[in-house]
C-alpha cells in the first residue's frame, strides 16, 4: 500500500471510531457559546435582598427618603444590583452606593433592619461580624467572645433571627469544635446556643419554631419564645434521625410552610416538628435524591409567563469533576408552592428552567455551585437568575443576543 493510502485509511478509521463513540462531544461542543469573564470574580457569597433608604433629594436630605430594594452579593467585597432612576437594573450604581466593611466579605445575612456582612480579618481565620442599617453609612460590630464565625444565616420568618455557626476550639476532635450562636438583640451580642455540634449550614423557620440544620450534627430546634426568655442550652433539641451531614434547607411557600433540607449524598429530607423524614415518590419507597452529591446551593425558581414552579438544588459531580454533570437539578413544585411528589425529577438534559439544556450544560452545567438565588421583580423585570459558582464567579441566566441568545454565562 502507498504511504498516502495509508494515513488516508488511518484518518478514515479515526473519524469512524469518533463518529461511533464520540457523537454527544461535538454535539455538546457544537452548542457551545463564547464564554464571557464575570464582573464579579472568584468564589462570591450568598445574595440577598436588603431595602435601604436613600435622600429623594441629596443636596437636601431633610426632604426625606426613598426606599430602594437592592440585591446584595460579595467576593471579597460587596456589589449591589438595583434598578436605576431610567429604569434597567444595573450593578454598582453609583445612585446608591454602600461604603464597604472592614475585612474580606464571606457571606451575607438580612435580619430586621440590618444588613450583615461576616468578614473574614487578615489571612487567618478570624472573622468580624458587621451590619449596616437601611439609613446611614457606618458598619457596626456585633459583640462577642467568637473570634472564628463559619457561617451565619437568618431566617425567613416576617421577624428574622440572626443564628452564626462558630469554630471554637481547632484543636479538638469531631463536633466539640463547634457552637450554634444566636444574636440577643437586648444587648446586640452574640451568645451560645448550642456547644458542640457542627457547622451551621441553614436556618428556617415554621411556627415561631427555628430549625437549624449542621455538617455532621442533623438538625436542631428552638422555640422563638424560649429564645427570648432564657440563655438555657437544654431548650435546644436535636431531632430525631441522627447526625446527618446537611448542606442546607429551605422553606417552600406553600400553605403548610414545608421545611426541605438536603443532604451531602443529595437526599431530601422534610423537616417535622421533631424529626426529619427522606422524602419519597407518592405511593413507594424511591427516595428522592439529586442523583449526585448536593452543594450548598438550594433557591426557589418560578416563570410567571409559564406558571411554572421549581425547587433548585446545586449538584457535584465528584470532588475534583471538571465534567459536564455539576450545575444544579430541579424538581417539580404544585400551582401553590408545594413539592411534587408525582413527578420524578428530570435529567439535565430535560431542564426546564432553561431554553437550552444541552447550552445549559456546556456552560452553567460544568460549574460546582455554592449559591442560587432569583431576583425579585421589584428590582428586576426579568427575575433573573444568578449562580455564585465555586470558582468562576457570579453567574447569570440571560438573553445576550450578541452571543447566540438565552444561556447561562459569567454576569458582565
Amino acid at each position: 500500500m502507498k504511504i498516502p493510502t495509508l494515513y488516508a485509511a488511518i484518518f478514515l478509521l479515526g473519524i469512524f471510531a469518533v463518529s461511533c463513540g464520540q457523537d454527544p462531544i461535538f454535539f455538546y461542543i457544537s452548542t457551545e457559546t463564547v464564554p464571557k469573564q464575570s464582573r464579579i470574580g472568584g468564589t462570591p457569597t450568598n445574595m440577598v435582598v436588603f431595602e435601604r433608604e436613600y435622600p429623594i433629594d441629596p443636596d437636601d436630605p431633610d426632604y426625606g427618603f426613598k426606599k430602594v430594594p437592592i440585591l446584595y452579593v460579595a467576593s471579597d467585597w460587596i456589589h449591589w444590583y438595583a434598578t436605576s432612576t431610567s429604569g434597567i437594573p444595573q450593578w454598582d450604581l453609583w445612585e446608591y452606593p454602600i461604603p464597604q466593611p472592614i475585612g474580606k466579605v464571606i457571606a451575607l445575612a438580612v435580619a430586621g433592619e440590618r444588613l450583615y456582612a461576616l468578614c473574614r480579618i487578615g489571612d487567618h481565620e478570624n472573622t468580624l461580624l458587621q451590619y449596616i442599617e437601611r439609613r446611614g453609612n457606618e458598619w457596626k460590630s456585633v459583640q462577642g467572645d467568637y473570634l472564628s464565625i463559619q457561617s451565619i444565616y437568618a431566617d425567613d420568618s416576617e421577624d428574622p433571627q440572626l443564628f452564626a455557626g462558630a469554630l471554637i476550639n481547632p484543636l479538638a476532635i469531631g463536633n466539640i469544635a463547634y457552637a450554634l450562636l444566636y444574636l440577643d438583640d437586648t444587648d446586640d451580642t452574640l451568645k451560645p446556643l448550642k456547644v458542640g455540634t457542627a457547622v451551621l449550614t441553614g436556618a428556617a423557620c415554621r411556627d415561631k419554631i427555628y430549625y437549624l440544620c449542621t455538617l455532621g450534627a442533623g438538625i436542631f430546634q428552638v422555640s422563638e419564645d424560649t429564645l427570648k426568655d432564657t440563655l438555657n442550652e437544654t431548650v435546644v433539641t436535636q431531632l430525631e434521625n441522627g447526625n446527618a451531614m446537611f448542606m442546607n434547607m429551605i422553606k417552600l411557600k406553600n400553605e403548610s410552610s414545608t421545611i426541605i433540607a438536603v443532604d451531602r449524598y443529595g437526599i431530601l429530607y422534610e423537616v417535622q416538628d421533631n424529626a426529619f423524614l427522606p422524602m419519597c415518590y407518592n405511593n413507594t419507597d424511591s427516595v428522592i435524591t439529586t442523583g449526585k452529591l448536593s452543594m450548598s446551593a438550594i433557591a426557589l425558581w418560578e416563570n410567571t409567563n409559564r406558571n411554572m414552579k421549581k425547587l433548585v438544588i446545586g449538584i457535584q459531580d465528584g470532588l475534583y469533576s471538571s465534567s459536564y454533570t455539576n450545575g444544579y437539578v430541579e424538581f417539580d413544585l404544585t400551582s401553590d408552592g408545594s413539592f411534587d411528589k408525582s413527578s420524578l425529577r428530570r435529567e439535565a438534559y430535560t431542564l426546564q428552567t432553561v431554553d437550552d439544556p444541552y447550552r445549559y450544560m456546556t456552560s452553567l452545567g460544568k460549574q460546582p455551585i455554592n449559591h442560587l438565588f432569583q431576583a425579585p421583580r421589584e428590582i428586576d423585570s426579568e427575575m433573573t437568575f444568578f449562580a455564585s459558582t465555586q470558582t468562576a464567579g457570579l453567574w447569570s441566566y440571560r438573553n445576550r443576543l450578541y452571543n447566540g441568545g438565552w444561556q447561562w454565562n459569567a454576569e458582565e
